[in-house]
């Protein structure tokens, strides 16, 4: 993983257009960007569902910048005699292809939503206008030398069905329903698009958890089963990972990762039956740990692999 304490990152105005040009295609026409002192100005002809073609010139002045989000006000600064109602239905239609949100002259915009494609972690500094360029000054910018991570290309057969709830799990000791809610919080809206087919494994890790624990507690498993249970519980819960949580879903991965592969050295100790009895989540649990340690092997960086089987070893 790449860190670095600053990262200020230029677009001019042709970066600009580019990416609007992407993201407007066939919604609006003749789009142009100037860049003055403290502002953004984006002109166009909004056309889609519209009577007639309408002219629009927009003002984006930076009013906040902090963690990804950028907010601005948004002015318009043509057709002073247009009917506002027109104006109205002129930047919904011109917002609707733009990235970002408008509402009541204040527009924000994620900058994550635009690198859902890039392993990255950061917050945002400050961001800057001038006619040279906008400048966006990116903090604790941790970027992650994967592929990237790249599990869209590698979906898995199966995927785990989390267990229905926690009531009957006295072992989760309210670690289940705090991670189910960080996951879900940003599982949807947040995690990049490469990121998604780790979703159902992250949301069963409380799942994986209790297993641990149980496998850990039950008789018939043998001591040394039970230390690399104990060894995968320990790790579940510590504060410390491999993998900082500083995007969503991937920081808990190497939590995955670590319960997948103690169950896969703990089946090879313990009949399948008493695996399989301990698991409070649904289907085969074996042949799920069997899919997500393939998953895994293909899609983490060799050295965290090696680390993963390293903490779980006997001789640790």
């Amino acid at each position: 993983m790449l860190r670095a304490s600053q990262v200020e990152i230029l677009f001019t105005a042709d970066d600009l257009l580019a990416a609007l040009q992407e993201f407007s295609a066939g919604k609006v026409e003749n789009l142009q960007i100037l860049l003055e002192a403290g502002a953004v100005l984006v002109r166009m002809k909004v056309t889609d569902k519209l009577p007639v073609a309408v002219p629009v010139e927009l003002r984006f002045a930076v009013r906040r910048a902090e963690q990804t989000l950028v907010e601005a006000g948004v002015t318009w600064s043509n057709m002073p005699l247009l009917p506002g109602f027109l104006k109205e239905l002129a930047l919904a239609k011109a917002f609707e292809a733009l990235p970002g949100e408008y509402k009541d002259g204040i527009f924000t915009m994620d900058v994550a939503d635009l690198l859902e494609e890039t392993p990255v972690g950061f917050r945002i500094g400050g961001v800057h206008v001038d006619p040279g360029g906008l400048r966006v000054a990116l903090l604790d910018v941790n970027i992650f030398p994967v592929e990237p991570f790249a599990l869209v290309e590698v979906l898995p057969a199966l995927v785990p069905a989390p267990s229905r709830g926690a009531a009957d799990l006295p072992e989760h000791q309210d670690y289940y329903q705090k991670l189910r809610e960080r996951v879900a919080r940003f599982a949807a809206a947040k995690a990049p698009r490469w990121a998604q087919p780790l979703v159902p494994w992250v949301l069963a890790v409380p799942d994986f958890f209790v297993l641990m624990v149980r496998l850990a507690r039950d008789p018939r498993v043998p001591p040394i089963a039970k230390v690399i249970a104990g060894v995968a519980v320990a790790y579940i819960i510590a504060p410390v990972d491999l993998i900082p949580d500083v995007i969503p879903l991937i920081g808990e991965a190497d939590d995955v990762a670590v319960a997948l592969f103690a169950v896969e050295q703990i089946a090879t100790r313990v009949p399948a039956h008493v695996v399989q009895e301990n698991w409070p989540g649904q289907g085969q649990v074996l042949d799920l740990v069997k899919e997500g340690t393939n998953l895994f092997t293909q899609a983490m960086p060799a050295k965290m692999l090696v680390a993963i089987r390293r903490l779980l070893s006997r001789e640790k």
